[in-house]
């Protein structure tokens, strides 16, 4: 089994969450998918925390699954990766991927569970089981389709070549491509957590719930009673109005 492991870090309302395995340019293996959703898990028990960033050691971000540890990963209890990506679709929290160099096959799975992609210009992207007669895991294959479109989605799978950053940007795979992908990653998660809790998490929910052609009419009504009866509302209005920082209850 190889050292790798996933390291958490709190910095006032952001956590982060470091993909580390050195010798495998950061590649999961089974223990390291399975301690994903109890760090998240942790990490949504935690009030103070509002954004979660997922990030890569040195430079890379994820070099996919360890293919030596395979017959663990996809055991006989079925994929330990796809509890990880569900854990991180599900996390009420804005989740960001922080990518640095190689995003590879289980790497551009979890990216893609991400909320938001800000990656370097350097990076590398692919997905690969078509190199290693893997089918890809459906949950992971609708996520890219709805990231990407079905073209896209296919050209990925069935070349399992690798692309530049600028490529994955036009293909709406990440958001984001800067020099400094780190820097504008806390800029951005300062700037979420700043805001009004109540509006980022309810967003959150309805807009997932619009990707799926799920109906938004019962969410939106639980938010907007929760909005008046917490104060929210009256007090980013008020703070508004007032020209001054709005010190929301909701957390």
């Amino acid at each position: 089994m190889s050292d790798g492991r996933l390291r958490l870090e709190v910095d006032q309302n952001v956590a982060r969450i470091t993909i580390e395995n050195s010798g495998k340019r950061n590649a999961m293996n089974a223990a390291m998918w399975r301690r994903l959703p109890d760090l998240l898990t942790e990490i949504t028990a935690d009030p103070e925390v509002r954004v979660v960033v997922l990030t890569g050691a040195g430079d890379a971000f994820c070099a996919g699954a360890d293919i030596s540890e395979l017959h663990e990963i996809e055991g006989p209890e079925g994929s330990a990766t796809e509890p990880a990506e569900r854990a991180l679709l599900a996390c009420p929290l804005p989740t960001i991927a922080l990518i640095n160099g190689l995003c590879i096959g289980g790497g551009c799975q979890l990216a893609a569970a991400c909320d938001l992609r800000i990656t370097a210009d350097s990076a590398v992207f692919g997905i690969t089981p078509a190199k290693l007669g893997v089918v890809y895991p459906p949950s992971s294959i609708a996520r890219l389709t709805e990231l990407v479109g079905p073209s896209a989605a296919k050209l990925l799978l069935f070349s399992a070549d690798l692309f530049d950053a600028e490529r994955a940007l036009g293909m709406g795979l990440v958001d984001e491509v800067v020099a400094d992908p780190a820097a504008r990653t806390d800029e951005l998660a300062r700037t979420i957590a700043s805001r009004s809790q109540l509006s980022v998490r309810a967003s959150k929910e309805l807009v997932d719930l619009a990707s799926r052609g799920d109906s938004l009419s019962e969410s939106a009504a639980r938010w907007h009673d929760v909005a008046t009866r917490s104060g929210e509302t009256a007090e980013g209005v008020g703070a508004f109005l007032e020209r001054r920082p709005a010190v929301f209850p909701y957390a």
